[in-house]
């Protein structure tokens, strides 16, 4: 028990501690400084820590100090198949504790290639594992003479094995955490640039739409043009929401709302004075591929309305509705107070914006109900 008290055991346990914050090259000063404090207090001239290959068909060095050169070395490989009884004893999780390394059952094979070479005359290996895996082995040998290990030398290592796995473990987790902040980080940036690049495509389709239908005379191609800018609009406006908001996966249903009903009104002033917006601000964010196909179910219905509606009459009101119903369940009502329609009559005659509203909200799981000759209201009802 004398030897241990010529070290701090408390100090060194903490200096191991702080191993998982360091760089590479720091942690091979701090392993010699270490070393050098372990050897002198159990009064032998080696220790060394190695590690496991992917396989476990090898151990390879990651610290080796000798303090008869004051030299520390790394990356030594043992292999398996050299040593075959050694690693079995390892993977059996044996504390190996040879007093005489060339006469020990589990050790006598190393005498050639290791233990003549380092003079080593007697070791005490003892398993690291980190989480129950086995991972590697510390190692404190003793040259020139035998030595017998004592109860308190051999918890004292076995005490460091454990902080040092510990710390392994830990430097384990911080580098697969690093490794997943850089591949989300990637992710992030090409998440950008894709939806930087479809948002400009977009934008290039809407603006070739625009010339064109400067170009054009004809009132029906001109309408048509117009209905496909917004069912394109629709879309870039989720894109440049997702850049906005720094969000590439789901965004406000109510602010995407409201963005198309503004564009809407910047594009026919006319329905203007007749459009009344009761958008309620919900707390609830939604995926963008149901953006997309409520996004264009909306657009759909209010092209519709303008096409068909009468908006000079008086008292006539188109109205756009989002609210909650309860905690769980959110309507969104869509229409105006004209002249009703059989809505699945008029979509037997292969109506491509009435067949596109049916089938969005089939695809959505919507609970709808249709235009009938008595209303020319759209209510779809969803869960948050």
């Amino acid at each position: 028990m004398s030897d241990i008290k010529e070290i701090n055991l408390l100090e060194e346990l903490d200096s191991i501690s702080k191993i998982h914050f360091l760089h590479r090259e720091d942690i091979d000063a701090i392993m010699t400084d270490f070393a050098k404090h372990l050897c002198v207090c159990l009064k032998m001239e080696r220790m060394s820590v190695w590690l496991y290959n992917q396989d476990h068909s090898a151990l390879i060095s990651i610290g080796e100090y000798d303090t008869r050169y004051e030299k520390f070395s790394k990356n030594t490989i043992l292999l398996e198949k050299d040593y075959p009884v050694y690693f079995k004893a390892i993977i059996a999780n044996e504390i190996i504790i040879a007093e005489d390394i060339y006469t020990h059952p589990l050790t006598k094979e190393l005498t050639t290639n290791y233990s003549k070479p380092n003079d080593i005359y007697s070791l005490l290996d003892i398993p690291l594992r980190i989480s129950g895996e086995l991972v590697g082995v510390m190692c404190y040998e003793k040259t020139g003479v035998a030595k017998t290990f004592t109860k308190d030398e051999i918890n004292f290592c076995l005490s460091v094995s454990f902080v040092l796995a510990s710390n392994l473990e830990s430097r384990k987790r911080r580098a697969t955490q690093e490794k997943l902040e850089k591949a989300l980080q990637e992710k992030d940036l090409l998440l950008k640039e894709i939806n930087h690049r479809v948002k400009n495509n977009f934008s290039i389709l809407i603006s070739l739409m625009r010339l064109r239908k400067a170009r054009v005379n004809n009132v029906e191609s001109k309408a048509l043009l117009e209905e496909y800018e917004q069912r394109i609009f629709s879309m870039l406006k989720i894109h440049d929401m997702l850049e906005k908001n720094n969000l590439y996966s789901k965004l406000s249903l109510s602010d995407y709302i409201k963005e198309l009903i503004v564009e809407f009104r910047v594009t026919y002033p006319q329905i203007n004075k007749n459009c009344k917006i009761e958008i309620n601000h919900l707390d609830f964010l939604i995926s963008t591929k149901k953006a997309i196909h409520l996004g264009l179910i909306v657009s759909e219905i209010l092209l519709n309305a303008i096409k068909h509606s009468d908006f000079k009459k008086d008292g006539f009101e188109m109205i756009v509705s989002l609210k909650k119903l309860t905690e769980n369940d959110i309507e969104l009502k869509i229409g105006d107070n004209g002249k009703g329609f059989d809505f699945e009559k008029e979509i037997a005659k292969n109506t491509l914006g009435l067949a596109l509203i049916k089938d969005l909200a089939d695809s959505l799981e919507l609970i709808a109900k249709y235009p009938t000759n008595k209303n020319c209201y759209y209510t779809f009802n969803f869960k948050m």
